[in-house]
């Protein structure tokens, strides 16, 4: 028994760890969504690719940038029903750009030391959407 318990703690704390620095460097992904379908790319470099049905919540990711500088992000949707927004917060949950399928397209300059998210929020929505930055 003393011996599981010796072993559970530090394997708890290695645990926490690699899943925080999984989270920072933008490896995993926050999801709290339901919805009938959700195909989604977040894996490929400045890009997001996903379709979906009858999707609600939203999803969040640490944006991993290389450098520091201007940065421009366009949404290409095809949203038939609901509504979907993409929004870049920063460390505060301030947010620094919004783009949607009025305001498709936006610049704005990040700093490479600094903490920046990536919120897809999803109202009943159904359709595609693309969101690239560069």
């Amino acid at each position: 028994m003393d011996f599981v318990l010796i072993w559970v703690v530090p394997f708890s704390i290695v645990l926490i760890l690699l899943f925080y620095l999984l989270w920072i460097n933008g490896y995993l992904i926050n999801s709290r969504k339901t919805a009938i379908l959700f195909v989604g790319s977040f894996r490929r470099k400045n890009r997001c690719k996903i379709k979906f049905k009858s999707c609600n919540g939203y999803i969040k990711k640490v944006l991993k940038l290389r450098e520091s500088r201007n940065y421009k992000f366009t949404l290409n949707s095809n949203i038939t029903k609901g509504d979907v927004t993409a929004e870049i917060q920063d460390v505060n949950k301030k947010i620094l750009l919004q783009l949607d399928k009025n305001n498709p397209e936006t610049a704005i300059n990040l700093e490479k030391n600094h903490r920046y998210y990536l919120v897809l929020r999803f109202v009943k929505a159904d359709g595609e959407l693309d969101l690239t930055w560069n």
